[in-house]
């Protein structure tokens, strides 16, 4: 069953349970953070960009689990795995982040050490960094991402077996952006960049796993990209596999995945159920990360590599060749 929510909806009653359960391809959920009622023990938040440069991977965040924060900045060179990487935790306080994620707004976060802004508006997201460790004197990072309201995403509510537990996920995929990285000496400019917002608003179980992988790129031009995850929630009501072209999100159901269990490094293969997507995963590197702080402990594979194979585009098949995207394994408690 693939539930597709078409219209406005508010996101929870007045007991903190899902009005609805689905998928939407705009931003049809009225988040309405006063009818959470594990707030504020429980809630999570947390605006995560990811860019992609010819070989280079950018990442920025900016989240809390509402009794820790944590803003970050990382560069991961994915042929010689060197890592450039700036951040904070900052323990027992919350920063109050967007309810919408098209809605124009400015988002600051900002300590001794760190500094790190999201601005939003209607045709452009511009994210800083400012800010210094103990290995890096100066840190300066700019971002400009081109952005179309109009552009289709990935937006779902996802239920857990407890009914005020929730999961609201809205991606979506960017195909202009340009940025500048300096960590000191070392300085970049990147330009005609590829990369995604995930946005998660919810309330879930301490203990959890997920896989997510998601490409933006282009096949002869057209913008084209994907979603996929499965493992987090109950997705009876709707999965998070889509494919995007020309903007456009195609409806994807539950996929059929070959992997090796003890190995990432080896080939994956994904297929859509329907038929309508094929892939085949060549690995090229691990970023493995891991966090353990108090009651935090989190440990993610997220493996980039090389994606072929298809996708069948109103009864047209489009060629997938040798495109840089990454799946991702979390496990995790926080």
């Amino acid at each position: 069953m693939q539930n597709e929510i078409k219209e406005k909806v508010v996101l929870l009653n007045n007991k903190g349970e899902l009005n609805v359960k689905g998928y939407s391809k705009m931003m049809n959920f009225i988040y309405n953070r006063e009818n959470v009622k594990s707030f504020p023990l429980k809630l999570k938040e947390w605006n995560f960009y990811q860019f992609i440069f010819d070989h280079y991977s950018l990442q920025i965040t900016l989240g809390h689990v509402s009794y820790m924060t944590s803003a970050s900045a990382t560069l991961i060179n994915l042929l010689t795995h060197e890592r450039y990487e700036i951040g904070c935790m900052k323990p027992l306080w919350s920063p109050t982040l967007d309810l919408n994620p098209e809605w124009p707004s400015n988002l600051v976060f900002e300590n001794e050490t760190i500094r790190i802004e999201f601005d939003t508006n209607e045709t452009k997201r511009t994210l800083k960094v400012n800010g210094t460790n103990n290995k890096y004197e100066h840190v300066e990072i700019d971002v400009d991402i081109e952005n179309d309201l109009n552009n289709e995403k990935m937006v779902i509510a996802t239920p857990f077996k407890k009914k005020t537990q929730f999961y609201l996920n809205y991606k979506e995929n960017y195909y202009k952006v340009n940025a500048k990285v300096k960590f000191d000496d070392f300085e970049l400019t990147l330009e005609n960049g590829t990369g995604l917002i995930d946005w998660g608003r919810g309330v879930w179980p301490y203990k959890h796993e997920w896989f997510w992988g998601n490409m933006t790129s282009f096949i002869d031009g057209v913008p084209f990209g994907f979603n996929i995850g499965w493992g987090f929630g109950d997705l009876s009501n709707a999965t998070e596999n889509m494919f995007f072209y020309n903007k456009k999100a195609y409806k994807l159901g539950h996929l059929i995945v070959e992997r090796d269990v003890n190995n990432y490094m080896n080939p994956w293969h994904f297929q859509d159920e329907t038929g309508l997507m094929e892939l085949h995963f060549t690995p090229l590197f691990d970023n493995y990360t891991e966090n353990k702080y108090v009651v935090i402990d989190t440990h993610c594979d997220q493996v980039y590599g090389y994606f072929d194979g298809y996708v069948i585009v109103d009864g047209e098949k489009k060629e997938i060749k040798n495109l840089l995207a990454f799946i991702e394994h979390a496990v995790n408690k926080w």
